[in-house]
């Protein structure tokens, strides 16, 4: 069988193979990529942000919770295991293919991983309250994830952009609606967190003292 040229629907050009292996290999890439983005999307995209709203809610008062740092490990941990296979993934589908070149998103993709890195050490090896650089230990982790958050959710939007196919705004949608979900929670607890403490801090009034002394 002679060799012809395959065209591949996502990178636009054209390569000089074999019919059954060029459709088997632009297959086993298309599969790749969908397996690369879904990881993206939930490790870093979601995940990550889940435990940041966790650490910024529940560490204190009047949401505290107990178990809220165990949460927080969950969630970040997971977060970068799952992001780190979809970037590893995203590395050999750009290694194992000239056409699939993007270089913003790669460049991209490796700044958040190694800041995302570099977030779990400092989590793994988080400084003691009482020592002297535990304070500026818990601002820089704390800038350190937004950072990561903020690069992951641009790079999310750069990967899907890049896909030359319907299924780009389908993604894209999909993306948009878990950021908003999201964001309302984080919106509603911080409305809530300010109540509480409104409350709190609001002083009794002497005729309500009465009151409740004669009843």
């Amino acid at each position: 069988m002679e060799a012809t040229s395959i065209e591949s629907t996502e990178s636009g050009v054209t390569t000089g193979l074999r019919p059954w292996k060029g459709q088997s290999n632009w297959r086993h890439q298309h599969h790749l990529k969908n397996v690369h983005g879904i990881l993206n999307i939930f490790g870093w995209g979601f995940l990550l942000p889940i435990g940041a709203i966790v650490a910024r809610n529940f560490s204190k008062f009047p949401l505290k919770c107990d178990d809220w740092y165990q949460l927080h490990t969950l969630c970040q941990t997971s977060g970068y295991i799952v992001g780190a296979v979809g970037w590893g993934t995203g590395i050999w589908l750009g290694n194992s293919s000239r056409q699939y070149t993007l270089k913003a998103h790669r460049i991209l993709g490796i700044i958040v991983f190694t800041l995302a890195t570099l977030q779990m050490l400092a989590m793994w090896l988080q400084a003691k309250k009482e020592d002297e650089c535990g304070k500026w230990w818990e601002i820089c982790y704390n800038v350190l994830g937004y950072v990561v958050i903020v690069l992951s959710i641009a790079n999310i939007f750069e990967g899907i952009g890049n896909i030359r196919s319907h299924a780009a705004e389908y993604w894209r949608w999909v993306y948009m609606a878990m950021l908003i979900v999201l964001a309302l929670i984080a919106v509603a607890l911080e409305i809530y967190r300010w109540i509480k403490s409104k409350n709190q801090q609001m002083p009794f009034d002497d005729n309500d003292i009465d009151a409740s002394q004669q009843i």
